[in-house]
Parts: C-alpha cells; structure tokens; sequence
C-alpha cells in the first residue's frame, strides 16, 4: 500500500532516519474520500519526555497532481511537539485537535506560514487543564527543515503554544521573532508545554 503513496513514503524515512527504532503511531483522520480534501492524519513518535507530530495530508502523498513541479501540495506539513510521560501510550486529544483546525483553517483560505501567529479565544484544543496557552507561532521544525520528495519539495512548520500574555506581547510588537529566540533559548525543541512559565521580553 505504501509504494502507492511515495509522498508520504518520504516523510516517513526522514523522520526514520532521524529517529531509528522509534515506531510512530499513526492517526488517521476520517476520509471524506476526497483525495487532498483535508489533512489524512499524523505520525506521532513516542520520544522521551516528549511527542513528535508530524501531519500527513497538506501535500501530495501519491501521484502528483498539481502543476507545480517543484512543491508538493501545499508545499508544508505541521510538526508539534507536546509533554509525554513515560510509558504514556496515547496521544493527548487536545493536540491533535490543534492540528486538525489548524490545517482546515489553512485549506479554507487563511495564509500560513512561518512567522505567522494564532490567537484564539480558548486554551489550545478547547482543554481547560491547557489554561492560559491560548496562542501559536509558527517556526521553522528545530530538526528537519525540508525534504524532496518525489512530489516536491516538503517544508515542515513546527507550532509553538504561547501563553496569553505571550500572544498580546507578540500582538503588540507586531512581530514574533524576539519571543521566539527566547523560547529557543530556553528549550531547543521548542515544546508546546501548558505548564511551562511565561517568557517574558
């Protein structure tokens, strides 16, 4: 089944090949039966102290179809990374919630791209133990940037919990990338961690 989906052969082996021996978990979204209507689902790796999300769906997984030789689809896939207790077998819901909303709110029409951030009304995923994590930023991945594929070139953008001061911090210098070096600093995986403190600019 899989040689019929070179795209997301592709990923896959990248993601292998940075993390051999890791078996990721796959979750896959209801199909509407439409190929490219939406996001497929994810690969979630089991890492230690944390999880690794990476979407599959936003680019061309088979045959290419789109004229554009050089990027695949939509050009990008979501990564996220999220806490992961040991011996925690299941992915938390809330996060891939995020990912689902996020990839519909980019296939109805809204511009996403690095750089970018998202306020929303809500903690992340519409859990309360998420609190006051009521924004994302978008950034590069911290491990795996782009890959070819046989569809094109694959960008992975890695999203970024913010708290809400964060967000308004963010909102009012009207850029992200000052809190972004800081969260960097601070945790080179860039964790979307709800129970992390605040930085402050």
């Amino acid at each position: 089944m899989l040689e019929m989906l070179p795209g997301l052969v592709r990923i896959y082996e990248e993601w292998a090949e940075r993390y051999p021996g890791v078996q990721p978990l796959t979750v896959q979204f209801a199909a509407d039966g439409k190929s490219g209507g939406g996001l497929d689902g994810v690969l979630a790796y089991p890492l230690d102290g944390h999880w690794l999300l990476v979407t599959f769906g936003l680019t061309e997984l088979g045959e290419k179809t789109s004229e554009e030789a050089r990027v695949s689809g939509s050009g990008f896939e979501f990564t996220c990374r999220v806490p992961r207790e040991d011996g925690d077998e299941a992915v938390p819901s809330w996060v891939l919630r995020v990912l689902h909303a996020l990839a519909d709110r980019f296939l109805a029409g809204t511009d996403l791209d690095v750089g970018h951030w998202i306020v929303t009304p809500s903690p992340l995923g519409g859990e309360p133990a998420n609190g006051d994590m009521t924004s994302l930023v978008i950034v590069p991945d911290v491990e795996i940037r782009a890959i070819d594929t046989p569809n094109g070139i694959v960008l992975f953008f890695q999203l970024v919990g913010l708290k809400a001061e964060e967000g308004a911090a963010v909102q009012e210098a009207g850029t992200a990338a000052p809190l972004v070096a800081l969260l960097r600093d601070r945790d080179p995986k860039m964790l979307t961690d709800p129970s992390r403190d605040a930085v402050r600019l």
